[in-house]
């Protein structure tokens, strides 16, 4: 956590389409967006509910297919990519009707086999912003060209990969729109950094945020907001990061701990209760998709940690090669499956991916509404309540 946060208000945050036909751009009431946790944390209720509270709500995207199929019995009788496309249209849909039209966001990852299908299907849809990350989306432009309205942001996680992105982009004559900087050192979920990046310390938040800000205004895109996630938990910390460059932040493992959280899968009480009652750092243990991977030490992550200097391949069956990189049976494990079953609440065989901040010993972590803990970040005290009939203006 941050030192005591100022008594000023935190900023709101702009967010410009930059495609040569569109002058569409929305303003957040606050410069807050929470990260997509997959493979089904991020939902309508919460998405809808940080939007409705000032603040830009953001979908996970990515194989929703498996859980709809597996615990909600949807799209059963569909192939594996159309029931993730099926069930990512319906979560697009359900938050911008929740959020009365307001900004929703999609999380995708480029690592998964398809993730131009989902990116088209996000824009055809109606979604703001496609935030793309798990590899560099090279390809995003040219994905939802026909959807001039559809805002792109690339994750990166060092200066370098942000100035392959511009590079990349600009060529496209398609700038992105926003940029988000996740840190290797305290994001959850997967990593944009490999362990030995990791161990020596290397891309830390203040160092990457000061030199990513700067290539953007040398690259007359001073209206490209920068947005940074990984270990950001209350006030003191946004104005912190937003003191090292960034205009944004995106949190993740705080608003896991919101009643909306989940709400479609039964409010994922074994998620939550370990969030609550981890009092040890997260480990950093292996994922198929060929990154590493911050979780919560559980019976299943302890068995794939980067600790281990061996680790067994785990028998699995393999209704589709989700993943690029995934070779079905080949593979150490089905990551999916493991996602899934934290869903379940299966503390045995669940992956519940988090933050460094899960770890820390002494911080304060409590259950509450997404309105609750928006008015802390926001005022940095409980009890204050935020008054807004609107919580997205949209132009254009």
């Amino acid at each position: 956590m941050g030192s005591d946060p100022s008594n000023k208000p935190l900023p709101s945050l702009t967010i410009r389409s930059h495609h040569p036909d569109s002058t569409r751009e929305i303003t957040l009431e606050s410069p807050i967006l929470n990260g997509g946790m997959g493979v089904g944390v991020t939902g309508p209720e919460l998405a809808a509910a940080i939007t409705n509270e000032g603040g830009g709500g953001v979908l996970t995207g990515v194989a929703l297919g498996f859980p709809f199929k597996d615990i909600l019995n949807k799209y059963t009788d569909k192939k594996p990519f159309e029931a993730n496309r099926l069930a990512l249209h319906d979560w697009i849909v359900t938050s911008k009707e929740k959020c009365n039209g307001g900004f929703v966001g999609v999380n995708l990852m480029v690592a998964v086999q398809d993730f131009k299908e989902l990116a088209l299907e996000s824009a055809r849809s109606g979604v703001d912003l496609i935030v793309a990350g798990a590899g560099l989306p090279t390809s995003l432009p040219e994905v939802v060209d026909k959807f001039p309205d559809t805002m792109i942001a690339p994750i990166i996680s060092s200066v370098k990969a942000a100035r392959v992105m511009v590079k990349r982009w600009n060529g496209k004559n398609r700038p992105p729109d926003a940029m988000v900087y996740e840190s290797i050192h305290h994001s959850g979920g997967h990593q944009g950094g490999n362990v030995d990046e990791i161990e020596a310390g290397k891309h830390m938040p203040e160092e990457v945020l000061g030199g990513v800000r700067k290539l953007l205004d040398d690259n007359g895109l001073n209206d490209v907001p920068l947005i940074s996630a990984g270990g950001i938990w209350d006030k003191a910390d946004i104005e912190q990061h937003l003191s090292w460059g960034a205009q944004g932040v995106q949190m993740a493992s705080r608003f896991l701990l919101c009643h909306e959280t989940g709400a479609e899968f039964g409010g994922i009480p074994t998620f939550k209760k370990l969030y609550m009652e981890n009092a040890t750092e997260t480990i950093l243990e292996r994922s198929p998709a060929g990154l590493p991977g911050r979780a919560v030490k559980s019976p299943f992550s302890s068995r794939f940690a980067y600790s281990k200097a061996t680790v067994e391949k785990e028998p699995h069956d393999c209704p589709v090669a989700c993943l690029v990189s995934c070779e079905k049976k080949a593979s150490i494990y089905c990551i999916v499956a493991h996602l899934t079953e934290a869903l379940k609440n299966n503390f045995e065989e669940g992956l519940f991916f988090a933050g460094s901040n899960i770890g820390k010993p002494g911080i304060s972590k409590e259950l509450l509404s997404v309105k609750e803990l928006m008015n802390r970040l926001r005022f940095g005290e409980p009890g204050l309540q935020l008054n807004s009939d609107r919580a997205i203006s949209a132009t254009g």
